[in-house]
């Protein structure tokens, strides 16, 4: 393996809640309740992917640009308060895989914006050799648009990288872009994934936090030394 390409949202950092809540808290601006089941529903998406809902909810196109922006504008408060962290073995699997020359690509549904401003937050930038943002690609997760992009802004092809995700949404992009995943399911949901949801994913391995790369990493290091 040359490379791996993450996630960000969910995997890399514990963002997820607070996108579910700024929703939440939005729609109840303006007086419209909506449940946290279907929020939850819209993980590893970007928020386009789930507008025809949206405008439901709220009424009008318009309405939803309005919601979205107090939607905003609470993500970065929890952001720049520190109320947003970083996932367990973040910067760990990032340093241990540069480490070992690793080329790192991040592809995330996350607008250029928002995601630079997470990275730089975190100081995570200097980790990625490549960045795909989803604002710059023409179709978003689960098509394997994103994941195909990354490698080709990597240098590298399928067989040579894996992806490393926290959604089934993002699983499937990466395994239709034809590369092996690990699969971290977000810890700040209820996420049990059964064989049925994954039957059509190329699971490399599944566990609760990043340090399943590192030790699935070491463990081939070791073996081919």
């Amino acid at each position: 393996m040359k490379g791996a390409i993450f996630d960000l949202d969910g995997l890399l950092v514990d963002s997820e809640r607070a996108y579910r809540d700024g929703w939440v808290w939005g729609f109840a601006q303006f007086g419209i309740e909506i449940p946290q089941e279907i929020v939850n529903t819209w993980g590893g998406k970007n928020w386009k992917q789930s507008f025809d809902i949206l405008v439901q909810l709220a009424g009008s196109p318009e309405k939803v640009q309005e919601v979205r922006a107090k939607r905003e504008k609470f993500f970065y408060e929890k952001l720049t308060t520190g109320e947003i962290q970083l996932k367990p073995y973040a910067k760990e699997v990032l340093s241990y895989l540069k480490e070992q020359n690793f080329k790192l690509g991040l592809a995330t549904t996350t607008v250029t914006e928002r995601a630079t401003a997470i990275l730089n937050q975190f100081e995570l930038m200097d980790y990625f050799d490549t960045f795909t943002f989803g604002d710059e690609v023409s179709e978003n997760k689960p098509s394997p648009v994103p994941y195909l992009t990354a490698l080709e802004r990597t240098g590298l092809v399928a067989d040579e990288a894996f992806a490393v995700e926290d959604s089934l949404v993002g699983a499937t992009s990466a395994s239709r872009a034809g590369m092996g995943v690990f699969l971290i399911p977000d810890s700040s949901f209820e996420r049990n994934y059964s064989e049925k949801d994954k039957e059509n994913l190329q699971i490399i391995e599944q566990g609760k936090d990043l340090k399943i790369v590192i030790d699935f990493v070491n463990k081939k290091t070791a073996k081919n030394s």
